[in-house]
């Protein structure tokens, strides 16, 4: 599991009988081109054979349509929990490796409230949005609880044993990820990690001056097992 970038890099590595579910189509042409080919994710191959044939197209207000990469209506989606993952598919997770990328509560907020601001017009391109701005959609996320959307610790916990467990944080990723290749024997010289839906790390962005005092202290106290369980400083 982990955040788009990684999803990107890591599926070339895939076999043919591996499941790599869709992502947004811009981004998707860019795994394409690496190597990387969503499959396994749909039990009917004319799905996912339609959604590339747009992709490689270049029709990606076609693909967008097809939902096939935002709507939950397969079996293995994008982002999904690792429990629903071992209810579906057939493997023993004591003979895998669990990999999962995290990032700073509060930076998880102000992406989600730049995302907002900017996604549905996404083409592949930085999404920039000014610390004013966000400081508004922030204050739209918390007016309706919508920035709950950005904890998903839950999304990684599980009560199986894996072989092991690898966690990559945002704030060094690439190392960590070197760590990740170097543990699946995989060659990463020359690997660069595509920077996919860039656009809320910027030092004006900090969260000391994106937040309210009160903003906060919720922050603190809804992502409070977040916090404790990554290492991550509270303000």
């Amino acid at each position: 599991m982990g955040g788009t970038s990684i999803e990107m890099l890591l599926a070339p590595f895939c076999g043919g009988s591996d499941i790599v579910t869709p992502i947004s189509p811009v981004d998707e042409i860019r795994r394409l081109k690496a190597g990387g080919i969503p499959r396994n994710y749909c039990p009917d191959p004319a799905v996912e054979a339609r959604y590339l044939q747009l992709v490689r197209e270049g029709n990606f207000d076609q693909a967008r349509a097809t939902r096939v990469h935002s709507d939950k209506v397969y079996p293995f989606f994008n982002h999904m929990p690792v429990t629903a993952v071992e209810r579906l598919a057939d493997f023993e997770p004591s003979e895998f490796t669990l990999a999962y990328v995290v990032r700073n509560p509060y930076a998880k907020i102000i992406s989600l409230a730049n995302m907002y601001l900017s996604f549905s017009d996404y083409s592949g391109a930085p999404m920039e949005n000014s610390a004013e701005d966000i400081r508004r959609s922030i204050r739209e996320l918390f007016e309706s609880d919508r920035f709950q959307l950005a904890r998903n610790i839950d999304l990684y916990r599980t009560s199986k044993a894996y072989q092991h467990r690898i966690i990559l944080r945002q704030e060094h990723l690439a190392r960590d990820l070197h760590h990740l290749l170097d543990h699946l024997g995989l060659d990463h010289m020359g690997c660069d990690i595509p920077h996919a839906k860039r656009g809320s790390i910027r030092m004006e962005y900090d969260a000391s001056r994106m937040f309210t005092r009160d903003q906060l202290d919720v922050v603190n106290r809804v992502f409070s097992e977040e916090f404790n369980e990554n290492g991550y400083e509270v303000i």
